[in-house]
């Protein structure tokens, strides 16, 4: 297979190239003119890969900033990558600056590196391989890139409205050897009106986390005592506790305190691999409980939320051989406007009911005086292994690194359910650490340039002449 020399001698550009996207910091933004309903530096990212490709000779469309894509080759039939190029916020603490693209030990370091502008880089080396090296396809390939999976999709219901469906194909934006069984999800947006009623210690703000997708890295409150006596008997019951990652923080305000919890971020479809920071304040702060409407909602979290991920609290934890157990992941907490407001990203097995699962909660909600604000949903997706598309790239990664291991189920939702016909086809390799959504997110070099192999020889194998 010629096209594979082609690319272990462009790995230096194929870092370069990685580097000077992650430079871009495509964090969400406010719209930023026709062509940037994300923000400007989501649509400048579209604008560089798109730039990229057109240097190829690839065909470059830009669909008004939503989404975009390269093809390459001829055929009534198209084989589809979906990438996607808006990441989350970077957050605090990193070795090296989040959008440098800092090469070290042999890593790459960057928001984005592994989820998911690496992988897209590498699926753009593949396809240039492929074409450089002159092998005869069939099918014609395409890279679709969007610009709004980390937060609503918009990008793929934009451009599924004005292109035709990819025939099958996949999505480098989980592990390998392939994820083909992926929950569902339910987001949904708690609130209740906040006053400051009551007697005794007063909360007056709660809030914590960035995105409902991200277990919550920190987490604080403000507090309010009736005295200097009260106020140094709550700091002292707040410390007894012993709990990890609590600060307790004298303020300006005559009886005020800043209670601040640390937690560790993870990605809200594996939150077991977190520490979540708002759970964990709210679990401190119990010994200073008073009333009012406010410490009713730091309560919901503690007893119905807690510090478990499986939704027991709320009764809705349940698991299929299929896809697994039920996660929860509460994100984001604001106090603001008068209310209290919270970001819940849940992932369910194949065999949940949304509905079911809706109505649990709000029942759980109801005796703390919480509602369901907003509520969407993304049914589950799945394709056998028997099915012709899993068969194919299971082949090829095997023959790549000798594991034989089976295709597995996440309850990370990708661009394989807008797809339909398709699946997750790494990055992530069997063993690694998890650092998508983490402070010092990379991807090593020997696995990039691994995945560019893969990806090359997966989508010859797709698209090749018959």
């Amino acid at each position: 297979m010629d096209f594979l020399n082609h690319i272990e001698k462009a790995q230096p550009e194929i870092i370069s190239t990685l580097q000077e996207l992650i430079a871009i910091p495509s964090v969400k933004a406010e719209p930023a003119g026709a062509d940037a309903p994300f923000g400007r530096e989501i649509a400048r990212a579209l604008e560089y890969v798109l730039a990229w490709g057109e240097r190829q000779g690839f065909t470059a469309k830009n669909l008004s900033g939503y989404a975009g894509h390269l093809e390459y080759g001829t055929g009534e039939k198209t084989v589809g990558v979906l990438v996607h190029l808006d990441v989350v916020p970077a957050g605090e603490g990193w070795r090296y600056s989040p959008f440098s693209g800092t090469v070290a030990d042999g890593k790459i370091y960057g928001r984005g590196a592994i989820d998911d502008k690496g992988p897209a880089v590498a699926v753009m080396y593949a396809l240039k391989a492929l074409k450089e090296s002159g092998v005869k396809l069939g099918k014609k390939i395409r890279i679709i890139f969007g610009c709004d999976e980390e937060s609503g999709w918009r990008c793929m219901e934009h451009y599924f409205k004005h292109e035709r469906k990819p025939d099958y194909g996949f999505t480098p934006d989980a592990y390998f050897p392939l994820i083909n069984s992926e929950k569902g999800q339910m987001a949904l947006k708690f609130e209740s009106e906040v006053a400051s009623d009551g007697t005794g210690v007063i909360l007056k703000t709660f809030t914590g986390g960035t995105r409902r997708n991200v277990v919550p890295e920190e987490a604080e409150a403000v507090l309010a005592f009736p005295d200097q006596e009260g106020l140094e008997k709550g700091k002292a019951a707040l410390l007894a506790q012993g709990i990890d990652g609590i600060e307790v923080l004298a303020l300006p305000e005559q009886n005020h305190l800043k209670v601040r919890a640390q937690g560790v971020p993870a990605h809200g479809s594996t939150p077991e691999l977190g520490d979540n920071a708002v759970t964990k304040l709210a679990q401190a702060l119990a010994p200073l409980e008073g009333e009012g409407s406010a410490w009713a909602a730091v309560r919901f979290i503690r007893e119905r939320i807690g510090r478990q991920t499986d939704g027991r609290g709320l009764g809705i934890n349940c698991q299929d051989e299929v896809s697994g157990a039920l996660t929860i992941n509460l994100g984001v907490v604001r106090t603001e406007a008068g209310k209290i407001r919270m970001e819940v990203d849940i992932r369910s097995p194949q065999s949940a009911d949304h509905e079911t699962l809706k109505e649990k909660i709000a029942d759980h909600l109801r005796p703390y005086g919480l509602k369901i604000a907003e509520y969407s949903t993304m049914p589950p997706h799945y394709l056998p292994v028997d099915h012709h598309l899993v068969q194919v790239l299971l082949q090829v990664y095997r023959e790549e690194t000798g594991d034989w291991s089976k295709p597995v189920a996440t309850g990370g939702r990708t661009y394989a359910v807008a797809l339909g016909n398709g699946v997750a086809f790494g990055p992530g390799f069997p063993g690694q650490p998890e650092t998508a959504h983490q402070k010092d997110e990379y991807i090593a070099v020997a696995d990039l340039m691994k995945c560019t192999r893969i990806y090359a020889k997966a989508l010859y194998a797709l698209a090749k002449e018959e």
